[in-house]
This record gives structure tokens, sequence and C-alpha cells, in this order.
């Protein structure tokens, strides 16, 4: 008797759970206990690491040794079969992790930009809620690292004006480099 597949992230079923052998495999002992969070993990670790070989084969910098990341596979595709998962690691789409960018915690950035703008009360440029963001935390960064933090700052402001969170001072387009866009807390979400 086997089961409804199970869609991964990209949308493809290839991941199904069953309790027969594929056509063409040998029945393996399965365990008697329920294993979809365990081969949900092993399946997320699973496509990282192929996203490790994806990275090292465009010359990017490789969280893991590819002949480790490779090792590793193996293993996970033989412990599927034990766990009850019948997979096509075929259809599996590799991620790319990412290291973390910045001195700030996953999350810290989007309410920290929010408690800088509260805090002054007054349009702000991206480089001014960089720097405030960074000495509430006692933090210092250098040149090419500060580059990278306001970039970070400006996608974070991007989708808290797309959320109606901080609103910009100007309109400008593309292409225009000699004004400063400079926020401030949304007038309609919060009101002084």
């Amino acid at each position: 008797m086997s089961k409804k597949p199970t869609k991964t992230s990209s949308g493809s079923a290839a991941v199904r759970l069953t309790d027969q052998a594929s056509p063409g495999r040998q029945p393996s002992p399965q365990l008697p206990i329920a294993t979809t969070q365990l081969s949900r993990g092993l399946l997320r670790l699973y496509i990282r690491l192929k996203g490790e070989l994806r990275k090292a084969a465009c010359d990017e910098e490789a969280l893991l040794d590819p002949a480790a990341a490779k090792s590793y596979m193996k293993h996970i595709e033989g412990l599927m079969p034990l766990l009850g998962v019948d997979f096509d690691p075929d259809l599996l789409k590799p991620v790319r992790t990412r290291v973390q960018i910045g001195p700030l915690d996953w999350g810290d950035l989007r309410s920290g930009t929010l408690a800088v703008l509260k805090g002054h009360g007054d349009w702000m440029t991206y480089r001014g809620i960089a720097e405030a963001l960074l000495s509430r935390r006692q933090k210092d960064l250098d040149v090419p690292n500060m580059a990278k933090f306001v970039q970070k700052v400006r996608e974070a402001l991007f989708f808290q004006m797309k959320a109606g969170a901080v609103e910009r001072e100007l309109a400008i387009g593309l292409g225009v480099h000699d004004q400063k866009q400079r926020f401030r807390l949304s007038r309609k979400m919060f009101r002084p």
C-alpha cells in the first residue's frame, strides 16, 4: 500500500513514501517507526549538498569539499530505503547555501532598522541607518563589509517599504545617483 507523493519545494513529485519496493528493486527492511521528519531533514540536507556540488562546478566558494559532499549524498541515498522512502535524486533541485553577511543575527536587520528609525524620528539615509544599527550593537566593519551591509539595509528597507512600514522621501528612478534616498517610519502605520 503506497501513500500519495510528497512534493518538494520545486513542485515535482521527487519523493514517495512507500510500503513496497519499486519495480526492479529488491525489498529492503524498513524501520517500524514514523520516519517522516527524519527523511524530510535528510532530503533538505541532500539538496544543500547538491547545491555545494553546483557551487564547486561554477567555481564559487563551496562550504564543503565536493568529494565529501558526494560521499554524504551516497550515504543519504542508502538510508532512504531503510526509512521507507523511494526517491529520485535527479528530480531534486539544488539549493546553494550562502554564508551570513553582516554582523547581525538572522531577522535582526528588519526589526533593527525599524527600531533605529523609531528612535531617530526623522529622515535617515541608508548609511545613517547602517551606522546606527552597528553602534547599537557595538560593532565596527571594514570598508568592503560595510558596503555589503549597507546593501543589506537597502534590501530590508525595500521590503519594509513594500509592506508599508517605512516611506521614502524621494521617488528616485534608475540611474539617478546625485540624490540620496532617505527613509522614515510610515505615518500611516506608526502614528507619533
